[in-house]
């Protein structure tokens, strides 16, 4: 897989998945000058807090513009509707804007990302640079996957880095940090999962020796 997206070029590849925060998250540690207390004020604590589900997309050179649904837009979750409404919305016509051909959007395995439909889509909106799909093997995203792997943890980070999210901010904070990333950043994630041309495919075996991987 890394030796067929690296042919492909990271400018070519869109990795898409899907993200949340909840009402009330704060970061898990802080600093407190003397005589402050040592507490920060939330809304909100449990995992019964309000959710906010983000979908976001991004190649090796920009992020694409996310869309982020609050509790009452979601329902139960991110479904297969919910994501081709997205691709109508949001995504095809940003792939369409990139002129860049061909390109291959990469998913994992989960339930929701139905090829066929997801291809439909992207066709009737005339995005006819997406060529195909392919699904990343199982239980490999966090080893090449820049989005699960590492952009989504920094994303995280960015987000609670000005306090604790409210139903007032949660949204624009969401977007703000996605927005963020510069090309150096995406690319350093995508030299982590070894995507980059001329990278060992293998550099991350448990075990080469016994292996004998053959580049």
């Amino acid at each position: 897989m890394r030796r067929k997206i690296q042919r492909i070029g990271v400018g070519h590849v869109i990795f898409l998945d899907e993200t949340l925060k909840r009402e009330g998250d704060v970061d898990s540690y802080s600093i407190f000058l003397p005589g402050e207390p040592p507490y920060i004020q939330t809304s909100a604590t449990t995992k019964y807090a309000a959710r906010y589900d983000m979908i976001a997309a991004c190649t090796g050179k920009e992020v694409l513009m996310p869309s982020i649904y609050a509790p009452t837009e979601r329902g139960a979750g991110i479904t297969t509707a919910i994501l081709i409404r997205f691709i109508d919305n949001l995504l095809a016509q940003q792939l369409r804007a990139l002129d860049r051909y061909p390109l291959i959007l990469l998913l994992d395995r989960a339930s929701i990302h139905n090829e066929e439909k997801i291809m439909e889509a992207l066709h009737i909106r005339g995005c006819g640079e997406v060529t195909s799909i392919i699904k990343l093997p199982p239980a490999s995203a966090k080893r090449l996957s820049p989005l699960d792997n590492s952009l989504f943890n920094l994303w995280r980070q960015r987000v609670l880095a000005e306090g604790p999210l409210t139903k007032r901010n949660i949204q624009q904070r969401m977007s703000d940090a996605w927005n963020t990333f510069t090309p150096a950043e995406l690319i350093a994630q995508y030299r982590h999962c070894g995507l980059l041309r001329r990278q060992d495919v293998y550099f991350d075996c448990p075990d080469p020796a016994s292996h004998r991987h053959i580049s």
